[in-house]
């Protein structure tokens, strides 16, 4: 634990850690936005599997998909706001978010690595990108947990 502890400028190693998996975090509810805007073009990129131009079935499971999308941008986008900025400025309600963001990117990735659908460079993608940040940046978190005020 004593490595995520190690000073680098403002703060110690584990809070850089954090802030980096918050920055690729926020990236991934931008692409979730922008599945919002345009389904189909992200179908084109990859990051969305079912089309509302396909059969009955496929329709059905845009659907979910979009309200998976819909709660990402109402409920984590802002969270991963508050996180990022909270740790900047040391309060313990970033903390709190922080770990809130990283729990739900964590799980989401397996969610995709479990899917029998979803395109395998994506399951990869979501799994270096968001998963093993995130639990680098909860280890970091946990062992700067004295680092945040509480107010």
């Amino acid at each position: 634990m004593s490595f995520f502890k190690k000073k680098i400028k403002r703060f110690p190693l584990g809070i850089w850690i954090a802030l980096i998996a918050l920055v690729l975090i926020f990236l991934a509810w931008l692409m979730q936005s922008y599945s919002l805007l345009d389904w189909e073009g992200a179908i084109e990129l990859g990051v969305q599997d079912e089309s509302f131009n396909g059969n009955a079935a496929e329709q059905a499971l845009a659907d979910v998909e979009r309200g998976i999308a819909i709660a990402d941008i109402i409920w984590v986008l802002p969270l991963t706001i508050i996180a990022f900025i909270g740790l900047l400025k040391k309060r313990f309600i970033g903390f709190a978010a922080a770990l809130m963001v990283f729990a739900i990117c964590v799980y989401f990735p397996l969610f995709y690595v479990f899917r029998d659908s979803m395109n395998p460079e994506i399951k990869l993608a979501a799994i270096l990108l968001w998963a093993v940040p995130s639990i680098l940046a909860i280890i970091g978190l946990w062992a700067n947990r004295m680092y945040f005020e509480r107010r």
